[in-house]
């Protein structure tokens, strides 16, 4: 079982104009085919290259081209943007693709836009990525949600989308938990006690995001797992398995229910011995053997996850 809350194939697959069933991407169907159950969250990114407008042109084209190969891979895979979408996916095996914004400078101050984006199928977005826009500060700055950003929470919760707090500055985190009424998650960061990267939460940020409802995904990016790691070539898998590890055992111990994967496959330099999506397996073998149950090991797998969505779709 695997439910991934986070990866940036959707950008890297209309970039390569590969498939989704067999690219060369981290992820993809086939590799995705040795789970019995599934859910993969694939975000859309904002090319900083871009105007905030042309990020919205961008995740147009981005999102119906993946809709495109989810409808022509039906067989293997479905679009949820419904609890029921999920279940479906949960009982007959197909992956369950969820689509996601990341940074929601793309509305470029319309907030008519989120409904567009929810017409999408967009159902969850990440506030922020980088340096200060109309909506946030992100994690390199001090900034925090602008008026419009605080406009922007709320018709998300009006419209049934799911707001992500990775990326975001500490203020913008403090204001999201202050004015938020319904859960919100951090897709994927991970822990600042074992790494700190701004980028990570602190064990209060991931007891607030559980306070909420919401749900934490480990990622893993090199950066924000252990300074070690940072500007790596090759490791030594064993380093690299023991770092992942540390994060997901020790969100598991501050929030049981809410620990999850993010992992941010094709979107980060891939790690030694976890290059792609079939290679999850053998995390799941090393948590169980450095001690954990095999129940909670597949709690953070996919059933916190499924249990989240199956609430908030």
């Amino acid at each position: 079982m695997l439910f991934d809350l986070h990866c940036d194939t959707a950008f890297e697959l209309y970039k390569r104009k590969q498939s989704l069933y067999c690219g060369s991407t981290a992820v993809n169907l086939e590799k995705y085919s040795i789970f019995e159950k599934k859910a993969q969250v694939f975000a859309v990114w904002s090319d900083r290259s871009y105007t905030d407008d042309e990020c919205y042109l961008s995740f147009q084209h981005i999102a119906n081209e993946l809709r495109s190969q989810i409808e022509e891979n039906s067989e293997y895979v479905r679009l949820c943007t419904s609890k029921e979408d999920l279940e479906m996916c949960n009982e007959d095996g197909k992956l369950a693709a969820i689509i996601a914004a990341e940074d929601a400078r793309l509305l470029s101050g319309d907030l008519s836009r989120l409904e567009k984006l929810y017409e999408h199928g967009v159902r969850v977005i990440t506030l922020g990525w980088q340096g200060t826009s109309c909506v946030c500060g992100s994690f390199d700055t001090e900034d925090g949600l602008t008026d419009f950003g605080f406009d922007v929470l709320k018709e998300c919760e009006n419209l049934g989308i799911t707001v992500d707090v990775s990326h975001l500055s500490e203020k913008s985190f403090w204001d999201v938990a202050g004015k938020a009424t319904k859960p919100f998650i951090a897709s994927h960061s991970n822990s600042y006690l074992l790494c700190d990267h701004r980028r990570n939460l602190t064990d209060v940020q991931i007891r607030t995001i559980a306070a909420s409802g919401g749900i934490c995904g480990n990622s893993l990016v090199a950066a924000h797992l252990s300074k070690g790691l940072e500007g790596y070539a090759t490791k030594d898998p064993s380093t690299v398995m023991n770092a992942i590890c540390s994060h997901v055992e020790h969100f598991s111990n501050v929030a049981p229910e809410n620990t999850c994967l993010g992992l941010d496959f094709d979107g980060t330099a891939p790690l030694e011995g976890l290059e792609s999506v079939d290679k999850l397996p053998l995390l799941f073998e090393a948590l169980t053997i450095r001690g954990m149950d095999e129940k909670q090991a597949q709690n953070i797998f996919y059933n916190n996850a499924y249990n989240f969505f199956l609430k908030n779709l």
